[in-house]
């Protein structure tokens, strides 16, 4: 599509929609962003898509229309998820037109436990997110004659500086290591923890609206497939950015802390844990275990775009992500103890 053209990208706010928005803005395109309380810069507008009408500004046809919005919070219920991630999807699907190249953004995760986001039962799934998210892509399918569904693994920052405009999720971790909020890393260390940038979603988005919708329904998976980094190397990647940050910073470095995997925490440390550790440390153990599956993928990607190298992209996430939580990434680690 030869720009300008006018593209409603949704969750414009996001860490992945806002560098959609920007790319798509330095194509020359006319991009108007939607989030549900609105964005601060030139044409974004607040719209909660299936619970109101759309502003007059936003009021279609639209030639091209990203959807990136979804609540990526994975102890949402089912129902609860469905209201984020599915009933804004369908009232978004019936206010636009056969002729709207309608890309939706997606999560290599929707393929679950059983490897396919065909199945609709909820326990197919690691959470509700991405259950949430495996409906979406069949009710984009079910809906449009026409799509393009991209799906992409964890997201890291800018490949230039790490630039992220939310973090959520995953940044989780080194803010957890700076605490001391988990006494070991849960995990199997040959496993794949496959990573983005948002550069890499964003480009991929600037290209498809380029070449103009698809005569059916396309999937792309972004990713770096069986070259992306083992669980243990991403570890030691991340210990080694904020380690540089709290040696600049003039704070003490943060320890390696012990590799434990899964089936030996929950069949002999967690039992234990239950029985000695305070309120709080059990609190942050029990939230940690919703990780555990992530951490656990020894099977790579089926991707179909593989993107260049991540380690240094998350190195220069990690380190801005400490500039931009100075006050997390100063912490010092108490120890553990019954």
């Amino acid at each position: 599509m030869t720009p300008p053209a006018r593209i409603l990208v949704t969750g414009a706010t996001g860490a992945v929609g806002s560098a959609v928005q920007r790319a798509l803005d330095a194509a020359g395109h006319a991009t108007y962003g939607v989030s549900r309380r609105g964005g601060t810069g030139a044409r974004q507008y607040a719209w909660r898509i299936g619970q109101e009408a759309a502003p007059d500004a936003l009021r279609g046809p639209w030639p091209v229309v990203v959807h990136c919005a979804a609540d990526t919070r994975w102890n949402l219920s089912t129902e609860r998820a469905a209201e984020a991630n599915i009933t804004p999807l369908r009232a978004l699907l019936s206010t636009i037109g056969p002729e709207t190249h309608f890309i939706h953004l997606s999560s290599s995760y929707v393929t679950g436990l059983e490897g396919t986001s065909d199945p609709s039962a909820p326990d197919a799934y690691r959470n509700s997110y991405e259950w949430s998210k495996a409906a979406a892509e069949r009710l984009v399918r079910a809906e449009r004659e026409s799509a393009d569904i991209v799906r992409f693994p964890i997201v890291m920052g800018a490949r230039s500086d790490g630039r992220l405009d939310r973090y959520s999720g995953f940044f989780w971790l080194p803010s957890s290591l700076c605490s001391g909020a988990v006494p070991a890393l849960v995990a199997e260390g040959k496993a794949l923890l496959d990573m983005v940038s948002t550069d890499d979603v964003a480009d991929h988005i600037v290209r498809i609206v380029a070449g103009g919708p698809p005569s059916d329904h396309r999937l792309a998976v972004l990713g770096r497939g069986d070259r992306a980094q083992r669980v243990e190397e991403v570890f030691d990647t991340i210990l080694d950015a904020l380690n540089s940050w709290r040696t600049e910073a003039g704070v003490p470095r943060l320890d390696h802390l012990p590799y434990v995997t899964p089936d030996q925490w929950n069949r002999f440390y967690l039992p234990f844990a239950e029985q000695y550790l305070d309120r709080a440390q059990l609190v942050r153990v029990t939230a940690f275990r919703a990780y555990q599956g992530y951490l656990s993928v020894t099977e790579p990607f089926a991707v179909t775009d593989r993107v260049a190298d991540t380690a240094q992209v998350l190195h220069r996430s990690i380190r801005r992500w400490a500039d931009m939580h100075d006050a997390s990434a100063r912490r010092v680690p108490r120890p553990w103890g019954a």
